[in-house]
């Protein structure tokens, strides 16, 4: 009768620490694969992250964080930069980023990549020209490759809704381990 009660005992742990477990990795670390070049130089093809899921409010969503995004139109989940902001204005002219008419740093772009991008596809520009006003509630975001990314120049605007998860780390591969932010 003791062992059956601890069998018991033990498949019931069991149980809970696999529900617990994947409760943890689908609402509140989430992983994720990088798939594609389209956060090149920042992450890489084929990296794995972890992203944080809770906390996901308007008002923790900054200006170039890095967010993990369901996009409905691919049918994916997508990572990319917030560059706009609810009420903004977004213009790119000349390689320059204008928010609300404000010339704005990306600080966060590796210029030797853009050059060499440039180069590469043979283009005068690492961003076309373009201005959008991006609406209440909606979040406009590109990808730091922006002559390969499938961002909101394409897929429109994003809400809060949509974003899965913002912020984390990158755990492999081990030589690029790095905070997101």
């Amino acid at each position: 009768m003791k062992l059956k009660k601890r069998y018991l005992y033990s498949i019931i742990e069991m149980i809970v620490v696999i529900v617990v477990t994947i409760c943890v990795f689908k609402f509140v670390v989430i992983p994720v694969r990088i798939d594609g070049t389209s956060m090149e130089n920042t992450l890489h093809d084929q990296s794995i992250a972890l992203i944080n899921g809770i906390g996901i409010k308007a008002e923790n969503i900054k200006r170039f964080d890095i967010i993990v995004l369901y996009s409905e139109a691919l049918d994916e989940k997508i990572i990319k930069r917030v560059i706009g902001l609810p009420g903004d204005t977004i213009e790119f002219k000349d390689d320059v980023l204008y928010v609300n008419n404000q010339v704005t740093p990306q600080d966060f772009l590796d210029m030797n990549f853009v050059n060499e991008s440039k180069i590469t596809y043979n283009v005068e520009r690492f961003t076309d020209d373009f201005k959008v006003v991006v609406g209440e509630g909606e979040y406009f975001v590109m990808g730091d490759n922006r002559l390969r990314s499938t961002d909101s120049r394409e897929l429109g605007t994003f809400t809060i809704d949509d974003i899965i998860g913002m912020k984390g780390l990158v755990i492999f591969p081990f030589d690029s381990v790095q905070w997101l932010e």
